[in-house]
């Protein structure tokens, strides 16, 4: 049996992630897919436009047979920990046979054989980065500099692989290298740009849907499959989204400037002294959009800085973060999901949630660490929705898995 994984957001799920789905069972024959989504809060340290519930039923109904829960503590980090956690989680279902993702390029080979050589830095390499990040820029800059420099024999423009789903493919590459993973890598070109912020022909980025509904420009249901469009409406007039990084602007700023600058340097992703400049930026910006433009630097991306920012608001520390997938959640499946849950059971060494509750009692205590995270994410994120009457808490034990006949 022939079974894909995917890494995604469905942030909403549209007509670009369609074709996704489609070319990965075309190109894998595979008879089913999983799908490893981030929860309420994602990669670029932004929440979700709707809750993972709503988007894990888009993905149902668009192709996906069993969604599972990619945990805060992997979901909302660079894209290192992004790839490690989603990729070692598939893996240890022990029954995808495929990982299928996009990428700018189409060029497969050239990118396993940079993913095998960043795994296998020596000496020169490391230096070389080092002396890079010295300078000042980015880790993706500085790592794509030192490319340029040891690799000139790769058929590839290095520079490219500062694109967001290169960056990504790169990721997920180097987690299955080191695996040693017999998991098949299967590549898909992307159409379109990640982040364009207009739409491009039939296929429009989530960020540019993301925008037209912000905008209150119903042209973004051309771009999604009809059932998003269903969904999403629903949501929408149920005061249950949209949901975004603004809708927390005051509690973010008021937890920064609450928190003492060493409680703020045991914050993930904060380091080199960045928490001073935050604590003291935070003090005078009355606004998020103010206080990230101010606090980038060509080290520190804006990116970086807003996952920092959420971190700080759920009080994401260093003691809670971990290496190893802890538990598979379910989120939802549909028929041929139900079966693939079955095999899982009987292959996985990880326990499998699908009753909060029950998985909640019986995890380990890395486990509910894990969870408590999980749980205080869920809570905090529901109080960005429109409607008071829907910002409920604990619905992580009360919500169950998604199920479509």
């Amino acid at each position: 049996m022939r079974v894909t994984g995917i890494v995604a957001e469905y942030n909403p799920f549209h007509l670009g992630h369609s074709y996704h789905v489609k070319k990965a069972k075309e190109i894998s024959k595979a008879d089913t897919v999983i799908a490893m989504m981030g929860g309420n809060f994602l990669q670029r340290g932004e929440p979700a436009l709707v809750d993972k519930w709503t988007r894990t039923e888009m993905a149902l109904r668009a192709g996906i047979d069993l969604v599972l829960e990619l945990p805060f503590v992997f979901a909302s980090r660079s894209a290192s920990w992004f790839a490690q956690g989603s990729v070692k989680s598939l893996a240890k279902t022990e029954i995808i046979t495929h990982l299928a993702f996009g990428a700018e390029t189409a060029n497969l080979p050239a990118l396993k054989l940079i993913a095998q050589k960043l795994n296998r830095e020596d000496i020169i390499f490391s230096e070389t980065l080092e002396s890079f990040l010295k300078l000042g820029y980015s880790y993706p800059k500085a790592r794509t500099l030192t490319l340029q420099q040891q690799f000139t024999e790769i058929s590839i423009d290095i520079n490219e692989l500062n694109n967001p789903n290169n960056v990504l493919a790169l990721a997920y590459l180097r987690v299955l290298d080191q695996l040693n993973s017999n998991i098949e890598p299967v590549l898909i070109k992307r159409i379109g740009s990640y982040h364009a912020q207009e739409p491009e022909k039939e296929i429009a980025s989530a960020t540019a849907i993301r925008k037209l509904i912000l905008n209150h420009n119903d042209d973004w249901k051309k771009y999604v499959p009809t059932s998003t469009k269903d969904i999403l409406v629903k949501e929408l007039i149920r005061g249950r989204g949209p949901v975004t990084l603004k809708s927390f602007e005051q509690p973010i700023l008021s937890v920064v400037r609450r928190m003492k600058i060493e409680e703020l340097g045991r914050i993930v992703e904060v380091t080199e002294g960045i928490e001073n400049r935050l604590w003291e930026l935070a003090q005078k910006t009355g606004d998020i959009t103010s206080l990230l433009e101010k606090i980038k630097t060509k080290r520190y991306t804006y990116t970086r800085m807003q996952r920092l920012l959420i971190h700080s608001f759920l009080n994401f520390t260093e003691d809670m973060s971990v290496d190893e997938p802890q538990y598979l959640r379910v989120l939802g499946f549909n028929s041929q999901g139900k079966k693939l849950l079955k095999l899982i059971n009987s292959n996985s060494s990880l326990p499998i949630i699908t009753k909060f509750s029950q998985g909640y009692k019986d995890i380990s205590e890395t486990g509910r660490k894990i969870l408590d995270l999980e749980i205080r994410a869920t809570d905090l994120y529901n109080l960005a929705f429109p409607n008071l009457k829907e910002r409920q808490g604990r619905m992580d034990f009360y919500k169950s898995p998604v199920i479509i006949d």
